[in-house]
């Protein structure tokens, strides 16, 4: 894959050497005059003026240090954007090869009998579904980024919820087969959500689940109800996530060195989607993990009765 070069991220490079030239240079020099103010001065206007000098330098260099992190954030992000468009296009155009050779095969005539023409029709179903649901992700996720997704609230069950998400799941052994352990208790209180858009987002925490596993994939999908709250946990037997990764993971294009690294397929979306979703029903989604030692992703949702019910209104994305 070609490495495209960001000019942003070039840009923000630049700015950082700049900042530290006119900006570094002049507080170094601020600081010791003040110091030699204080150290040499006879006069209380002299310490008055050295303790000036010396405030001016801080708030100086504390503006400096704001202004570098927010500059070196936008130039991260700026890389994770271009990586994610690389990847979206990579991923964009396998599905659109596979439909086009095939297309051409059958254009010319070349599927022989009807098996083989079933097997190419198959193919093309097959990308094409491929390609609708990365296109339905991206503008799913463009929805939210503009505040325009829509949540349609209704008290719901937790078991129903599940289920949907695991039928849709099954899809997954065509890939490769998993090992999947269910508990959800029938007697958990009901929760008022969206159904669809959170069985999407225990969906997508399924989804990651078994894409980050080994070949043995073992998948542990578990409810309970804690005090006023119902949870919904998913556990894997995966690689584990690295501690200082557990904050950025949920940040929009964000994919970790390991997944990186492995060349896992992904567009860096997913759980930054189940993050949106479930925070807009007033919930919460953490992560536990260690390296070596799986991953488990917990979503945390209000019970019905324990609180005043919000009306769902579009929220735009955080990052």
């Amino acid at each position: 894959m070609a490495k495209i070069i960001d000019p942003r991220a070039r840009t923000a490079r630049r700015l950082l050497t700049i900042a530290a030239l006119f900006v570094g240079v002049p507080s170094a020099v601020l600081v010791s005059v003040g110091v030699l103010i204080l150290v040499f001065g006879s006069f209380t206007h002299d310490y008055v003026f050295g303790i000036l000098i010396l405030s001016f330098a801080a708030v100086v260099s504390l503006g400096s240090v704001a202004t570098l992190f927010y500059v070196r954030r936008e130039a991260s992000l700026a890389r994770l954007q271009t990586e994610f468009l690389s990847k979206v296009s990579h991923d964009l155009r396998t599905p659109l090869t596979s439909i086009r050779m095939f297309v051409e095969t059958l254009q010319l005539g070349r599927g022989g009998d009807p098996e083989t023409v079933q097997q190419c029709l198959d193919t093309i179903a097959t990308e094409t579904d491929r390609l609708t649901r990365l296109i339905d992700r991206l503008l799913g996720f463009a929805r939210m980024e503009a505040g325009r997704r829509v949540y349609e609230a209704d008290d719901e069950s937790v078991a129903d919820i599940v289920d949907v998400a695991v039928e849709a799941f099954e899809a997954q052994r065509l890939e490769h087969s998993y090992e999947l352990t269910l508990d959800v208790p029938t007697d958990l209180p009901p929760v008022r959500v969206d159904p669809a858009a959170l069985s999407e987002a225990v969906l997508n925490l399924l989804q990651n689940a078994h894409r980050y596993t080994g070949s043995d994939k073992r998948i542990r999908l578990a409810c309970r109800a804690t005090g006023d709250r119902v949870e919904i946990a998913i556990s894997d037997n995966g690689p584990g996530i690295p501690v200082p990764e557990h904050r950025r993971i949920f940040e929009k294009f964000y994919r970790t060195d390991e997944a990186r690294r492995r060349q896992v397929p992904g567009t860096g979306l997913g759980l930054a989607m189940v993050k949106h979703i479930v925070e807009a029903h007033d919930g919460s989604v953490i992560v536990e993990s260690l390296p070596g030692k799986g991953a488990k992703f917990t979503i945390s949702l209000p019970a019905i009765g324990a609180g005043p019910r919000r009306v769902m209104r579009p929220t735009a994305a955080t990052t």
